[in-house]
């Protein structure tokens, strides 16, 4: 089956929520985290003057060109995203750091440590910029999201399932105001986006059941097959 990539708009969106909640109903499965730092050599999250009293991968120190991290110790840093993967089932799961002049290449030499024959959840939106990487691309848009990255541009493109985050005052299910302006600003037809796949306001909230329960429908459009074997009639 093909990679599942889960993109969004913004740092702190619930893409690696997702990521889980997927890896969780995908087993046995396997993760890449992917970080990919620019030659301004500034956190992605805090910004130029970094202000975050929290550790990121952004401000993690960057390698020359690109690292494939699967070191058991650093992967299984408390909180750090690939040990919420490891948490949710996934295995293995690498973390992916390149610069944007490398990338590509990196992406090709970290698909070669993975069974495509398996599920593989890919959390970064850098892996829907690759032109001809086979991919399911997975947009994740909440209502309110920390400005747009540009990053997110080819995934909006590309998308094969669109799952937006209910508001939490009515009407809920309404499009968010960041993605029809993305949409206008780059020239994407809304209408041309799948029909979306809805959360609640509150869903990373909500205990695993309830979570997978809400995912079935978006499990279908991205795994059809994967999913009929494992639930036969």
């Amino acid at each position: 089956m093909r990679p599942i990539v889960i993109a969004g708009p913004s740092a702190n969106c619930g893409k690696t929520h997702l990521a889980c909640v997927l890896a969780s109903c995908l087993a046995p499965v396997q993760a890449l985290k992917i970080t990919r730092f620019h030659r301004e050599q500034h956190c992605p999250v805090h910004g130029v003057n970094h202000q975050g009293q929290d550790d990121c991968d952004g401000c993690a120190p960057a390698p020359a060109g690109y690292e494939l991290v699967d070191d058991p110790v650093v992967l299984a840093t408390p909180g750090k995203d690939t040990d919420r993967l490891a948490r949710a089932g996934a295995s293995p799961v690498l973390w992916l750091r390149a610069a944007p002049h490398t990338f590509e290449y990196a992406l090709r030499k970290a698909m070669t440590r993975f069974d495509l024959a398996r599920p593989l959840v890919i959390e970064g939106n850098s892996a829907a910029t690759v032109a001809g990487f086979e991919a399911a691309v997975v947009l994740l848009w909440p209502q309110k999201t920390r400005g747009v990255k540009a990053s997110v541009m080819p995934a909006l493109r590309r998308c094969d399932a669109l799952v937006l985050v209910e508001g939490e005052e009515s009407p809920r299910r309404v499009w968010p105001g960041t993605l029809r302006a993305a949409c206008a600003r780059y020239g994407v037809d809304e209408k041309r986006l799948p029909q979306p796949h809805w959360l609640s306001a509150g869903w990373w909230q909500e205990d695993a059941t309830a979570q997978k329960a809400r995912l079935e429908s978006l499990l279908q459009t991205l795994a059809p097959d994967w999913v009929a074997q494992k639930n036969p009639e």
